[in-house]
């Protein structure tokens, strides 16, 4: 063998090219020089219990169906010999994926076993990351409320006794009702080197009255923020964002604002935000939204999420709210490279607003390193092709541009297939993009306009546009948008059939599909922006 292959830290990158989990045990079977080093990677990280459950010989647990479950000799405790086992191989674990399920007739009794261990370094010692998520209140899973109120002390427990000081990344996703039973105060002490903090009720949607959350869930973690990286919360005051502010180290935040934070305390002094690159905003207030970025500066910041469902008497003009917002992120944010708004306005489809989207985007001009824009609402988002023109001349590294109108179903459209070739010209790394545009006709001078335009566009979303079946119609998409692989469409566009045919006649034969949902939107965002911020540090 080698002498390169005796050094487990070189086998450990060599094995970290291997996906198979089946792969790594064979590989740890091979010989001893490579039993550690696979070893390792093959309990790196842990999502099933059952995986290290199946290795005990005690018969009193029994692996079968989707979680494991105790046999009648209730009484037997795990040998000396498992215990033995249940170490070793926690021991290698370094990041956990822990659900405790809905909650049955078994579940405090098996759980009640598994905190029974000698002593706390039987538990997962070198546990880096941890994602603990507990059941909602299931009546119908239990006997009774007692197996509920059982349980949950027995979850509280058992998620104490896997906080340690090696722990830098934690996310817990608990109903609000849990913390009734649950102390937080105590995590900065068992865990002082957290970096990544996500606290939430994914339970809850934040778009029909919040979360569910109690805000004293997060003061624990007011005097312990300066250490804080990446944050995620659904509670949220002016204090702990002023203690936020101050966090040298912050990198990434993720907040959900409700319609009232409280008596606004004074705008933070000194240097706020200094380490601050992405932003993701949830709120039922647009009112909230403006009031945050009055309060706070954020000048290092390169990416904003905004996710908002305007309602109420303080949201009732929705677009002079947009424009305002607009307004104030642009000057503070000259080195803003991804924006992506949502809107998700409560208009009746004839009180549908007219103006166009122009105001909306101007104060970005000043931003010449964008990226990613994208704007979704039930605001008219119509564009001539002047203002296309006009507004894109300010973007050259753009490379998604997304405007996104829904509710009108015959919408007025200004912008035509000459706006879109001004678009690729003056955006020439543009790789995504989604525009309603006037498609039946090819102008005459088209030739001369994309004259040395080859764009690199590879998804066109065209929602509600119209388009002629007429070959000049696929021989110019063909010649401007040779690498197009990706066609949505409206789902109940009568337009359908035409730009299906057109994608047969492209030369590059684009798939068609049916519109993208904001979700999917939002991920193919992510893959565009080549952003990590939704990755496994974030979520």
């Amino acid at each position: 063998m080698h002498p390169c292959l005796l050094v487990d830290e070189i086998l450990q990158l060599i094995f970290r090219c291997i996906k198979d989990r089946t792969t790594l045990c064979a590989l740890a079977r091979t010989c001893r020089t490579f039993n550690e080093p696979a070893t390792d990677l093959v309990w790196e990280t842990l999502s099933d219990m059952q995986l290290i459950l199946r290795n005990l010989s005690c018969e009193r647990i029994l692996c079968e169906g989707r979680h494991p479950c105790l046999t009648q000799s209730q009484s037997l405790r795990l040998s000396d010999n498992d215990w033995g086992i249940f170490r070793r191989i926690s021991s290698h674990v370094r990041r956990l994926d822990f659900y405790a399920f809905s909650i049955n007739n078994d579940v405090h009794s098996w759980l009640s076993f598994l905190t029974s261990l000698p002593d706390p370094s039987f538990l997962f010692p070198n546990l880096h990351s941890l994602s603990f998520e507990a059941p909602p209140l299931n009546y119908s899973r239990a006997n009774n409320s007692e197996d509920i109120h059982a349980a949950f002390p027995t979850i509280a427990r058992l998620f104490c006794l896997l906080l340690g000081p090696r722990l830098c990344t934690l996310r817990l996703n608990v109903p609000g009702a849990f913390y009734t039973y649950f102390d937080l105060s105590f995590i900065p002490m068992l865990s002082p080197n957290i970096r990544v903090l996500s606290i939430v009720d994914s339970k809850s949607e934040w778009g029909g009255g919040g979360y569910s959350v109690p805000d004293e869930a997060i003061y624990p973690f007011s005097r312990v923020v300066s250490n804080l990286e990446v944050f995620r919360s659904d509670v949220i005051s002016w204090d702990l964002l002023t203690s936020l502010a101050h966090a040298k180290a912050l990198r990434r935040l993720w907040i959900y604002l409700p319609r009232w934070l409280g008596p606004r305390t004074e705008r933070p002094s000194g240097t706020i935000f200094p380490q601050l690159r992405t932003l993701d905003i949830r709120a039922n207030s647009l009112a909230s939204c403006t009031g945050f970025f009055r309060w706070t500066p954020l000048t290092n910041v390169t990416e904003i999420t905004i996710y908002c469902s305007p309602s109420g008497a303080d949201d009732d003009d929705v677009l002079q709210a947009v424009v305002d917002m607009s307004s104030l992120i642009s000057p503070q944010c000259m080195g803003l490279e991804s924006i992506f708004s949502l809107f998700r306005n409560r208009f009746s489809y004839g009180g549908i607003p007219s103006t166009g989207p122009r105001p909306m985007l101007e104060p970005f001009q000043t931003c010449h390193r964008l990226r990613v824009i994208a704007l979704e609402t039930l605001c008219h988002l119509t564009l001539a092709d002047s203002d296309l023109e006009d507004l894109v001349k300010a973007w050259p590294l753009l490379e998604a541009f997304h405007l996104i109108q829904r509710g009108l179903e015959h919408p007025l459209i200004r912008l035509t297939l000459r706006g879109i070739t001004s678009l690729l010209y003056h955006c020439p790394k543009l790789t995504h993009f989604t525009l309603m545009f006037d498609a039946t006709r090819v102008p005459e001078d088209i030739a001369r306009l994309s004259l040395g335009t080859l764009s690199a566009v590879r998804y066109m979303g065209v929602d509600r546009s119209s388009v002629s079946p007429s070959t000049d119609v696929p021989a110019y998409f063909s010649t401007i948008m040779p690498h197009l692989e990706i066609v949505t469409v409206h789902d109940r566009h009568h337009y359908w059939s035409e730009w299906n045919w057109m994608c047969s006649q492209h030369q590059h034969r684009p798939l068609a599909r049916k519109n993208s949902s904001p979700d999917e939107l939002f991920y193919l965002l992510a893959a565009t922006a080549n952003t990590e911020f939704r990755g496994r540090d974030w979520v």
